[in-house]
């Protein structure tokens, strides 16, 4: 009798464990995807339309003025995979010298904040929404200041 407790505080522990770690697992896959250069892949692991949305109203929040098809191109740009790439690296290697890696915030049960730590507010806010139990798509980028 003793042994089913202790096998079901141990699967409990590790769904909870597995549950807290989901989120930098879905980060680096969309890392992954973002530094494969294809569209694609990258779509699967993110919410292309909403980024998109987020990044737009970023743009026009900050004043950008630029005719239609530049604005157009612009956001093409930053919400391409290698924007994304860019985006998800910097900050990486701080002005301290120092490694920098994300830090997790939730936001509730199905939305989490991921940022550099450490890196201050220069750095990219990725927002994560929850698909399933442990999967999570990329839902919203916050610019760093100087991209605005």
């Amino acid at each position: 009798m003793k042994r089913k407790y202790a096998t079901a505080i141990i699967f409990s522990v590790a769904a909870i464990g597995f549950t807290w770690v989901s989120p930098y697992i879905a980060m680096y896959r969309i890392s992954i995807a973002a530094k494969s250069v294809r569209l694609e892949n990258l779509a699967q692991q993110a919410d292309l339309p909403a980024v998109r949305a987020s990044v737009a109203r970023q743009l026009r929040a900050a004043g950008e003025t630029a005719g239609d098809d530049d604005f157009k191109e612009m956001l093409d740009t930053i919400v391409s995979p290698p924007g994304i790439t860019l985006l998800i690296l910097h900050g990486k290697q701080g002005a301290d010298g120092k490694r920098h890696d994300f830090g997790m915030a939730y936001r509730s049960w199905n939305e989490v904040v991921l940022r550099r730590s450490g890196a201050g507010p220069a750095a990219s806010q990725f927002l994560l929404r929850r698909h399933g139990i442990w999967d999570w798509k990329l839902a919203d980028i916050t610019l760093p200041p100087e991209l605005l």
